[in-house]
């Protein structure tokens, strides 16, 4: 694998956000925002690479942007390049600080790295300063149900936080996905769903329910799940393997049954 160095973006100090080029008459200029809402869009979409590129361009304009050091971490963990991520966090913590989020994916790290007292130690101490961040819960409530504790009590913390954020739900569903066992999915269900109730029109919280219907079984489920993701934003890449999946299982049921028959 390419040394994730050679392709990110790195500065030896903070800097002021450079100034945006000038867009032609009609162009949206393409400052650190523009590329961080990029990111953000691909992030949430599970789109983990894009993601990463455009974090990356968001820091090689600011520097100083904790929301884009923070997004390349997380990038990377979610693509278990865990030795990246945390060459990464040390080299974050250098230019912009331990600040609650960056502590609470450190921990998240630590957790799927199966450290767990590294990621407790680096949980209490975002915790310390969560302010109104749902990160911080979150990734207490992902070290909770490795430790089989009250994760769902973390989780709802979490959703105090921003209660009309649909964000921190996805972000659950992926804790509950990475740690795989049935009770910890139905779990990130039950937070997906009850979001869904609201904001029924935000494709990546069908996305998330068609990935935790799959990773049960509920194929019919996840499939119109995904289906209604695929709908509710043409663009996103991501729907398409898990679609994929979704069919192959209903194919090799299908034969399956029509066999026996």
């Amino acid at each position: 694998m390419t040394h994730r160095f050679n392709a990110l973006e790195i500065n030896d100090a903070p800097t002021a956000a450079k100034p945006a080029a000038p867009a032609s008459r009609g162009e949206q200029i393409k400052d650190a925002q523009f590329f961080l809402d990029a990111a953000n869009t691909h992030f949430y979409r599970l789109e983990w690479e894009p993601a990463l590129k455009s974090y990356s361009q968001a820091a090689s304009i600011d520097a100083g942007s904790a929301q884009a050091w923070l997004g390349q971490i997380f990038c990377l963990v979610n693509l278990q390049e865990y030795r990246e991520a945390e060459l990464w966090y040390g080299k974050a913590i250098d230019i912009v600080g331990e600040g609650a989020d960056l502590l609470a994916v450190r921990a998240i790290l630590a957790a799927r790295c199966a450290d767990f007292e590294r990621a407790c130690g680096f949980s209490d101490s975002s915790l310390e300063s969560a302010g109104t961040s749902a990160l911080p819960f979150i990734a207490r409530g992902e070290i909770f149900l490795y430790a089989r504790r009250n994760a769902e009590y973390c989780f709802e913390q979490a959703c105090s936080c921003q209660p009309q954020d649909w964000r921190p739900r996805v972000l659950i569903a992926e804790s509950c996905l990475f740690n795989g066992k049935d009770a910890a999915v139905m779990l990130g269900m039950k937070f997906v769903q009850s979001m869904l109730a609201t904001q029924g029109q935000q494709a990546e919280l069908h996305l998330a329910l068609g990935r935790l219907c799959l990773a049960l079984g509920r194929n019919a489920e996840a499939h119109q799940a995904l289906e209604e993701a695929s709908v509710l934003a043409p663009d996103m890449t991501s729907v398409a393997q898990y679609l994929a999946q979704s069919r192959a299982r209903r194919g090799f049921f299908a034969r399956l049954f029509g066999a026996k028959k």
